[in-house]
């Protein structure tokens, strides 16, 4: 992996390489799909999660 100026290696913070690692991740992913295909991913994720809580909390108040 590149190294950059302002860059910290993983014995300075390991949370912070950590992160630093998911962000290269997810650039490497992003990276191959176009943004319309992103935006479609995004929203069928948020229209899943929306239906899980919409179900959670409407059985809830039944109660």
């Amino acid at each position: 992996m590149e190294t950059y100026r302002n860059s910290y290696d993983k014995n300075e913070d390991a949370m912070l390489w950590e992160l630093h690692e998911i962000r290269h991740e997810l650039h490497k992913e992003f990276s191959r799909k176009s943004v319309d295909e992103i935006n479609r991913e995004a929203l069928e994720k948020f229209r899943q999660w929306q239906q899980k809580y919409k179900n959670r909390y409407t059985t809830n108040q039944d109660v």
